[in-house]
């Protein structure tokens, strides 16, 4: 979170040139992967610091199996950390543009590299456009996000 993301991409496409995933699918799902884990975890992280284990004790003193205790008393908990987790890692993903350019080679478009290649080749309404879609998506999902912290 702290090294720029110029670093990163140029290490990236160092290490993803060598391994020979420059240009493929495989390298950007890698590229942005490594960039949201950061904020995945430190979200997580701070959930599950304020968790209390002694329920599942208790549920497991009751008679409870592992996996009822996962889905009925662990996930219901936890959920809004992983759901904020997964709005982080999504949002990070969704801006990054200097990973696209590295690894992509050219040949691949994410939708930040396809805007940018836009507004430097050919300015025309599509890029407006699209900037609403995306700002309309973003802001359905992130009151979809907020209903559901409001209804815990």
């Amino acid at each position: 979170m702290i090294v720029p993301r110029i670093v990163i991409a140029v290490g990236l496409f160092y290490l993803m040139a060598q391994v020979g995933l420059v240009a493929t699918n495989t390298g950007l799902v890698i590229g942005h992967t490594l960039l949201a884990m950061p904020y995945s975890f430190i979200t997580i992280g701070a959930v599950l610091k304020g968790y209390d284990w002694r329920l599942n004790q208790a549920a497991a003193t009751l008679g409870a199996g592992q996996g009822t205790i996962l889905l009925r008393i662990t996930m219901p908990l936890l959920r809004g950390g992983i759901i904020s987790a997964a709005l982080f890692a999504f949002v990070t993903s969704f801006d990054e543009l200097t990973i696209a350019l590295f690894i992509s080679g050219g040949l691949k478009s994410t939708l930040p590299k396809q805007m940018w290649d836009d507004m430097y080749l050919q300015l025309n309404p599509t890029l407006a456009a699209v900037s609403v879609v995306v700002s309309m998506i973003v802001t359905v999902i992130l009151l979809i996000a907020r209903r559901l912290t409001n209804r815990n």
